[in-house]
């Protein structure tokens, strides 16, 4: 039997529909703007700051610049260093940058204070500029035939950045007054975060840039590698490492450790979360190479080797992160990394409240030296900290 509504009765559902949808988007306003929570003042003082603008100042704004001030300086006044606003291009960059890739011809370059131009510091390993011949020393005197002399960091990076795919023509001066035209590919770099090698025939070095993405599979075939080759001991370099993800620090340690905890994570409630290795290990003595630039994961990686009595440790103090991150996309096509939780140790110990990692054995370079390391340009047999470090492997302290 058909059943047949009168006009009254869908008027009546119609508008209770429609005052239900009104009220479900109140509220969802309402909870953004802060109006349940004591916000909302704050957010109508921002809005009369911006009426006060428009109705009075003089010249030309951005409301773009404005606001992304206004995120910017927000963070900023958590007064945590380990927070801070993205741009949308810095979200994309640091994105990029979390893959172990970024867009270039593959160099770091520094403003020469002799001649003018961009010393070329470090040529990455695969890169463009690699391929193109560039090395450490060069001179980039002019991009496209335009001179770039008188430019700063920023204004050679703007000259350089182009289309993927596209090329960059260099003037280069070199060694001995050369003056040469060089041809690179403005293409991804793909950075592999892990370099290895044999020291002394039976001591595995291994350099760990980061621990981003591909940085604990890369590490383990290292590792894998060197102890193939005859590896009976090892040196693990996390120097001006600033960090990187859990996982990928994890799964490195689950490698090396025998079985137990390796990373136990905090979160504002202080419930702990708990990671744990599997039972194997790899069971040879080893060093860890920090120093003051040894941030987040990298000195928690040293920590926790020598928790596990894995591993001696060599060179700085290293800096004291025990706080960990979130990134959150903003609607403005930028992102925040705000701190979340915190991080303790196998014997739950902050990082942050002792003030980092204090090495087994204090090892200072000078600042000649650490400039020259900084840009991958010191010496490994003049290198002080892991001179050392060999020595303690060796037996010659």
């Amino acid at each position: 039997m058909e059943k047949r509504y009168s006009l009254k009765f869908v008027l009546t559902l119609m508008l209770f529909a429609s005052a239900l949808t009104c009220l479900v988007i109140l509220l969802t306003f309402g909870r953004e703007l802060g109006v349940f929570n004591g916000k909302f003042r704050y957010v109508r003082q921002y809005s009369e700051l911006l009426t006060r603008i428009d109705a009075f100042y003089i010249g030309e704004y951005d409301m773009v610049d404005i606001s992304a001030a206004a995120r910017w300086a927000a963070i900023s006044a958590l007064g945590d260093r380990w927070s801070y606003y993205l741009t949308p291009e810095q979200y994309a960059e640091h994105l990029d940058s979390a893959n172990n890739r970024f867009a270039g011809i593959g160099i770091s370059i520094s403003i020469d204070e002799s001649v003018g131009g961009m010393r070329v510091e470090y040529v990455f390993r695969g890169s463009p500029a690699e391929t193109a011949g560039l090395v450490s020393g060069d001179i980039i005197t002019g991009v496209d035939g335009e001179d770039i002399t008188h430019l700063d960091l920023d204004g050679t990076r703007g000259l350089l950045t182009r289309p993927l795919g596209s090329t960059v023509e260099l003037t280069v001066l070199r060694a001995g007054s050369v003056v040469e035209t060089i041809h690179a590919v403005y293409d991804f770099v793909f950075i592999d975060p892990i370099s290895f090698e044999m020291r002394y025939e039976n001591i595995g070095y291994i350099a760990i840039s980061n621990f981003d993405s591909g940085a604990a599979e890369s590490f383990i075939s290292a590792v894998d590698a060197l102890i193939a080759s005859g590896a009976e001991s090892f040196i693990f370099d996390v120097r001006n490492n600033g960090g990187g993800r859990v996982w990928e620090l994890t799964r490195m340690l689950d490698h090396l450790l025998p079985a137990g905890e390796i990373f136990i994570a905090v979160d504002r409630s202080g419930h702990e979360e708990i990671i744990r290795s599997g039972p194997g290990m790899i069971d040879l003595p080893a060093v860890v190479l920090v120093n003051r630039y040894s941030f987040s994961a990298a000195e928690y990686f040293a920590a926790m080797l020598r928790e596990y009595d894995y591993a001696y440790i060599v060179g700085e103090q290293t800096t004291g992160k025990s706080r960990s991150q979130i990134l959150i996309p903003l609607s403005c096509g930028g992102a925040m990394r705000i701190s979340s939780g915190q991080y303790l140790t196998k014997n739950r110990v902050s990082l942050y409240d002792v003030g980092g990692v204090t090495p087994d054995y204090q090892i200072d370079m000078t600042d000649d030296e650490f400039t020259l390391f900084r840009w991958g340009n010191l010496e490994k047999d003049d290198d002080p900290q892991l001179q050392y470090a060999l020595s303690l492997l060796t037996g010659f302290d």
